[in-house]
């Protein structure tokens, strides 16, 4: 009775140490070393005991579940696109200072050169069913990832394509300059122009541009640096050159690129 009882002690010894080991450690349980004096049929009974009452061990990781989304459809007021693009421009782009008249609808833009057909008209006149409104971007090239330089907007204008195809391009013509109020010139490959879905905006955001980037028209253009969105153009001359001039931002070190930033959360 007394060797029982003492091997009844050891194994409950045993149980209460390897629990113990199971509750205050993440790496597996240990079976638990017999007292040597014991002897070995208390060491077997102890292994015995720990063997069939010992947990597995337990990986418990942590896990946060939730969704994410995001939309295109926000667009920056045009007090913030002011601010930047009327005066921070003028010196991160380049961009020369706007002319304002009264009705941006009435500005004169001429379509010559390389096509069958040269034309005078009204902003007003060339609007009609060709108008598109649309949500565009416009960064500066030099706008850092999370940068501030970046506007969207909801642009309404006239397409350069609809534009050209009134005058009729001719077949050769790789090139094409747009002439601002200032007398400043800017050339581009014919083919990036159209690609690039480029649009002679005369509102922004539902405004008339001096509300916002300023000026009475200004060229847009998907995924360009906005030193090449030329503002108060009063011709556009397609040519037929050697070669065709660079792709905008094709020679910088860090071609422009668009960015996104989260602006705010929710947590639901």
């Amino acid at each position: 009775m007394g060797d029982l009882k003492s091997k009844g002690r050891a194994a409950a010894g045993a149980l209460a140490s390897v629990t113990m080991i199971a509750s205050m450690s993440a790496v597996p349980a240990l079976a638990a070393q017999p007292d040597e004096a014991a002897g070995a049929s208390d060491a077997a009974a102890a292994r015995e005991v720990a063997g069939e009452n010992a947990a597995a061990p337990t990986m418990v990781k942590a896990r946060a579940e939730g969704t994410f989304s995001y939309d295109q459809d926000a667009v920056t007021p045009n007090e913030t696109i002011r601010t930047l693009f009327q005066k921070a421009v003028r010196v991160i782009c380049g961009a020369a200072i706007p002319v304002a008249t009264e009705n941006p609808l009435d500005w004169q833009i001429a379509v010559s050169g390389a096509v069958d057909e040269a034309y005078t008209a009204s902003v007003g006149d060339l609007a009609g069913d060709d108008t598109v409104q649309q949500k565009m971007t416009c960064t500066c090239g030099g706008n850092p990832a999370g940068g501030r330089a970046i506007v969207t907007a909801d642009v309404k204008g006239v397409p350069v394509e609809a534009m050209l195809a009134r005058a009729g391009v001719q077949a050769e013509a790789n090139a094409v300059t747009f002439v601002s109020a200032d007398g400043t010139e800017t050339m581009l490959p014919l083919g990036y122009v159209i690609g690039r879905h480029g649009v002679l905006s005369y509102e922004i955001n539902e405004e008339e541009l001096t509300a916002s980037v300023g000026g009475n028209n200004q060229l847009w253009m998907t995924r360009t640096p906005a030193n090449y969105f030329v503002r108060d153009v009063v011709e556009i001359v397609v040519s037929v050159e050697d070669e065709a001039p660079a792709a905008p931002g094709e020679a910088d070190e860090h071609p422009n690129s668009p960015n996104a930033g989260v602006l705010a959360g929710e947590q639901e």
